[in-house]
């Protein structure tokens, strides 16, 4: 069963262009590396740069853990928790109602 992840987060405004380099050399890894990773996409709020909310979907649970666990992800989660005044959270959500694409 598909997973489902959204990360809002908040950045420091001195260390917006950093995390820009940071998101994009994950998403690049996760491109390359994770077949299981269906989509990450990376959205910045228009009204605040600073702002962020990376959604994320798993084919199942095991791509989830395997993203979890990988290298790059550790180090990217410890670079951009450095970045941001409060901690990230993840939000596990559930399929409810979609059009478009069959993710």
């Amino acid at each position: 069963m598909k997973e489902y992840v959204m990360i809002p987060f908040q950045v420091k405004k001195d260390r917006l262009d950093e995390a820009k380099k940071l998101i994009n050399e994950l998403i690049s890894n996760v491109r390359e590396k994770e077949p299981g990773t269906l989509l990450y996409n990376s959205l910045q709020l228009k009204n605040d740069p600073t702002s962020f909310i990376h959604f994320i979907i798993f084919t199942d649970q095991d791509a989830h853990l395997k993203h979890r666990g990988a290298p790059y992800v550790i180090d990217f989660v410890k670079k951009l928790y450095e970045l941001c005044p409060k901690e990230p959270f993840p939000l596990f959500l559930e399929s409810f109602a979609s059009c478009g694409m069959d993710v």
